[in-house]
């Protein structure tokens, strides 16, 4: 288990599904700082209020970001900033899931959709979060000092294809290429960046019924070892120790939470 972890957090998409639950992984694991950011400013209230009743000593700042927005991006940075004076911790977690027409059905309406949110969110997120990291100095010294820590959230569709689903596949591939070039561009600046590939996970995302019937096809033995889908805690475990120093000699890559999906 990670402990110790004594920076600023942020997290995109927290009011729930894995950024919530990351969200609740940084404070078991000492994050006592934390801003939670989503598009959704109720259900931003009522996360707020959950990890409040646990972690009443955490202090927290929300704000209620559209990511495809450069201004509201930059702004969620700076307020992170202005109420803690550092981030060291980020899930960039915010995206919408789409599926269902085959490339030549898909509009260009929904393939932008998609694409703006989960892609393009995903780099302003990263702009603006990494131009703060190389303002500020490390947490700690040492051999595993950072200026900062980020994970990206990709899929395993970022790795694979699936049927119907052009706008979220391209989105993610996007999400696994930019996390490379990004983990390049800082070379030598002690700021990681990661992305995490998750398989089939049980979040609001999935409940849908059409797409509920596709993860209980996909998460068969056969297909896939673990024969369940994953909790969204189970992805929030390891995330959390990519952001920590624990993890401080990965960088640029994405790993992959998915029960064996990937082995056929």
């Amino acid at each position: 288990m990670v402990s110790g972890m004594n920076g600023v957090g942020l997290v995109t998409g927290a009011a729930s599904g894995i950024g919530l639950a990351t969200a609740a992984a940084l404070l078991d694991a000492g994050v006592r700082r934390l801003l939670l950011a989503d598009v959704n400013d109720g259900a931003l209230l009522a996360a707020r209020a959950d990890l409040h009743q646990t972690y009443p000593d955490a202090e927290f700042e929300l704000f209620t970001v559209d990511v495809t927005v450069e201004a509201q991006v930059q702004a969620m940075v700076r307020r992170a900033v202005e109420r803690f004076g550092r981030i060291d911790y980020c899930l960039n977690s915010a995206g919408v899931g789409s599926a269902g027409k085959s490339v030549g059905e898909t509009s260009l309406e929904a393939y932008n959709h998609t694409v703006s949110i989960n892609q393009t969110g995903t780099f302003l997120c990263l702009k603006y979060e990494l131009a703060q990291m190389d303002r500020q100095e490390p947490l700690h010294p040492g051999a595993r000092a950072q200026r900062g820590a980020i994970v990206n959230i990709a899929s395993v569709l970022g790795l694979k294809g699936l049927a119907t689903a052009v706008s979220y596949c391209t989105s993610k591939h996007a999400i696994v290429g930019m996390t490379k070039v990004a983990a390049i561009d800082y070379t030598g600046k002690k700021i990681r960046v990661n992305a995490i590939a998750p398989g089939w996970i049980e979040t609001a995302m999935t409940a849908p019924p059409e797409i509920a019937a596709l993860v209980e096809m996909e998460t068969r033995p056969e297909r896939c070892p673990a024969a369940r889908p994953g909790q969204a805690n189970e992805i929030a475990d390891v995330i959390v120790f990519m952001l920590s120093e624990k993890a401080s000699y990965v960088n640029g890559t994405t790993w992959t939470a998915d029960g064996g999906l990937l082995t056929h």
